[in-house]
């Protein structure tokens, strides 16, 4: 059976104070990043809210989030007793507020009435989805949450927090992007509905990533990203996502390669995997063909191979490294860990929905490809 479904309220504006008008005699727990302590947009925000509500403020979030961090938060949850979450950061500050969430229900058995989030990149989608990825630190092991209440009720895109996006964030951010609008695309779970948002992510894309990244102060490509990440998020969080996702949550755990970046060494060669399946193949090729990158005279394999070199440049163009060697990572490190990436991979929740099911040697095959 296909179901589609959107949750998410989607308001793209400036005005983000307008949008808290609703909220009055609530206790808001408002998560975000540390360095926006000193903003001004946040401070005005939380002035705001202070007028007629009581409001907590969790500052705790660092790259990767660990359980460590989450469960704090979840123990000043179980204090104040949160009827609204507003989360404003990164993937790994809406990560955090999600598994906050998670887990406080879990143990207060109440529920929060109402979930805001804010995102400072264009990147993980985590605005629109049901999925937390939340760290193991102790084992190196990143564990994704997928749960139906973690989907926020309200996504806030507002460009104001990402012109100043560093140029390496909004790089690995926009490729996250389009790892997630690809695998979703192929995905077990695909139905037209995700694969239209999927398609169209995939081309604000490649039109807008290289500008966003060379420059950033260019309004219209930002706020052309901005969408593409919950355009692709809304897309995998109803068709799922894949091999390339498994094995980047491993990268990045044991080599602190940041998830974008991971995500970008793995993708070519997991489209040039999945594209042994025939209905795969197929819808690289015709994407391949909607972005001209060549003629429909051609075969869905050289089509594939077109997309597959597009994917390079773009990641080149973008100043991203292809491999972990690229990223100082010494070989012999990499190889080492080529067991343990496999292993873990398998057991990662995102393997399930890949097209194809890899044995342990074929994704140690394309781990190898990024040593």
């Amino acid at each position: 059976m296909n179901q589609w479904s959107m949750k998410t309220k989607v308001a793209v504006t400036t005005d983000i104070v307008k949008r808290f008008e609703r909220f009055s005699d609530e206790t808001v727990l408002f998560v975000f990043d540390p360095f926006l302590k000193s903003n001004q947009k946040v401070r005005e925000m939380i002035a705001y809210l202070e007028q007629k509500n009581r409001v907590i403020t969790f500052t705790e979030i660092v790259p990767d989030p660990p359980i460590e961090k989450v469960v704090t938060g979840m123990q000043m949850a179980l204090q104040a007793e949160p009827t609204v979450v507003i989360a404003i950061g990164g993937g790994s500050a809406l990560d955090t507020a999600k598994g906050i969430i998670y887990f406080y229900q879990k143990v207060a058995k109440q529920s929060i009435n109402y979930f805001v989030a804010i995102p400072t990149t264009s990147g993980t989608g985590s605005e629109v989805t049901s999925a937390a990825v939340i760290t193991d630190t102790a084992n190196k092991i990143k564990y994704p949450i997928f749960a139906e209440e973690l989907i926020p009720d309200e996504a806030i895109l507002s460009i104001d927090f990402v012109m100043t996006s560093p140029p390496s964030i909004t790089a690995y951010s926009g490729l996250d992007v389009l790892t997630h609008a690809l695998e979703a695309l192929v995905a077990k779970g695909r139905t037209n509905y995700s694969s239209a948002l999927a398609e169209k992510a995939i081309t604000l894309v490649f039109s807008n990533l290289v500008e966003c990244v060379k420059n950033g102060q260019n309004e219209d490509a930002r706020i052309q990203m901005h969408e593409a990440a919950t355009l692709a998020g809304v897309a995998f969080d109803n068709a799922g996502l894949g091999v390339c996702h498994a094995l980047a949550h491993q990268v990045g755990a044991l080599f602190k390669v940041p998830h974008g970046l991971a995500n970008a060494m793995l993708l070519p060669h997991v489209v040039l995997a999945n594209a042994k399946d025939w209905t795969a193949k197929s819808l690289y090729a015709d994407v391949s063909r909607k972005l001209k990158l060549c003629t429909n005279g051609l075969s869905d394999e050289v089509a594939v191979i077109k997309l597959v070199d597009a994917i390079k440049r773009l990641s080149k163009d973008s100043g991203v490294p292809a491999t972990l060697a690229e990223w100082n990572i010494e070989e012999s490190t990499a190889i080492r860990a080529a067991e343990q990436v496999a292993d873990n991979a398998i057991n990662d929740f995102t393997f399930q929905s890949n097209p194809i099911s890899f044995d342990r040697t074929k994704l140690k095959e394309i781990y190898h490809k990024i040593v």
